[in-house]
């Protein structure tokens, strides 16, 4: 399973780099591989040196951690809000400034990670094209420490209100222990990061030429559903209010996305004349056309031709045999002719192989 799924990653990958630099060629699998572990090896150590680092500011930011409980209005200071949690494991206390250390490596040093990333998604740059990395590595920054402090200032107080509010409602004591404090927030904050980078993640898809403005502009409503399931895959937190909080923005960083698709559709048209008139020239050929199986009376076994020499031929026959039925067949009280047979009853009559003439019982003509 993970072989596949790093063919399709590696395959994309060739393609964007063909694209790039049409003197590129197709590399093995082991040398994408290799090429893999390179990128995990550089973020890794960026990481680690970040939280080296980090580690020996580990008292200002727990305070940090500790302002939303002053935000939210449980506490009147840092001291205060630090009386208010308990420490229930030996290690505790080390551990929530390791904890607290790799998150803020992350943030730090998420400028590095990304530039690793779109290094290994985006090989073979020009020159021209190494100019526009650094502007979208600029972006990438800017919308993930915005998410971060998005969900510091305004979500993560809300939450915890709400979380106390519900406690108290069920008559139970909100107390908080110091490592689940710490996870739960340092939690929140990255994943509103993380999520913040969705106009990176489409922009990297119209890249890769498996989104458009055309397919994004026709599926715009399976996408806001998608950002809903999105949002509350990721939230750490089960009530409506932080997912509002999440996937509203996330909306706004779509509809951006649709606007920018569009711009660089009508740049790539503008450079590709020729090879966009033939799609749309294709593609108004294929609305121009409609499916049989939008036809009223459409049988999948059929044509419509097929049919009506099935109904010809059926015709045929019943004439034929009126012809060659003999006159003692017709009772002599009888005035009126015989009626014709239904393509039904010849239908019938076909399959049993039977040569009575129609309207008889066909168990009778067996025996």
């Amino acid at each position: 399973m993970w072989q596949a799924a790093l063919n399709k990653v590696f395959k994309a990958r060739e393609k964007v780099a063909i694209n790039l630099n049409k003197e590129d060629e197709e590399k093995p699998f082991l040398d994408h591989l290799e090429d893999l572990r390179t990128m995990l090896v550089r973020m890794a150590t960026t990481l680690f040196v970040s939280a080296f680092a980090a580690f020996a500011f580990y008292k200002q930011l727990f305070n940090i951690l500790l302002y939303p409980m002053v935000l939210a209005g449980f506490a009147t200071d840092i001291e205060a809000a630090r009386k208010l949690l308990i420490n229930l494991d030996i290690a505790g206390p080390f551990m929530m400034a390791v904890n607290v250390s790799l998150i803020a490596a992350v943030i730090a040093s998420f400028p590095l990670l990304l530039i690793f990333l779109l290094q290994f998604i985006l090989p073979g740059l020009k020159t021209n094209e190494k100019k526009l990395l650094f502007p979208a590595i600029g972006i990438g920054t800017g919308l993930f420490l915005g998410g971060c402090t998005f969900a510091y200032w305004q979500v993560l107080p809300r939450a915890l209100v709400f979380f106390s509010e519900f406690a108290s409602s069920v008559g139970a004591t909100q107390t908080w222990s110091l490592d689940n404090y710490v996870t739960f927030t340092t939690r929140f904050i990255l994943v509103f990061g993380i999520a913040f980078e969705l106009p990176v993640i489409v922009m990297a898809l119209v890249k890769l030429d498996i989104l458009n403005y055309r397919i994004m502009k026709s599926t715009w409503r399976y996408a806001l559903i998608a950002i809903m399931i999105f949002a509350a895959i990721i939230t750490p937190t089960p009530d409506i209010l932080t997912l509002l909080l999440m996937s509203g923005p996330l909306y706004v960083l779509y509809g951006i996305c649709v606007v920018l698709a569009y711009f660089m559709d009508k740049k790539d048209k503008e450079a590709y004349p020729e090879y966009h008139a033939q799609l749309a020239k294709d593609e108004a050929e294929l609305e121009k056309e409609v499916d049989d199986w939008d036809k009223d009376g459409y049988t999948p076994w059929f044509s419509d031709e097929e049919d009506a020499d099935i109904e010809d031929e059926y015709q045929q026959r019943a004439k034929t045999e009126d012809k060659s039925k003999p006159a003692s067949d017709t009772p002599a009280t009888s005035d009126s002719p015989s009626p014709e047979p239904t393509l039904e009853e010849l239908a019938r009559q076909d399959e049993l192989g039977s040569d009575s003439p129609p309207g008889s019982d066909p168990a009778k003509n067996q025996d």
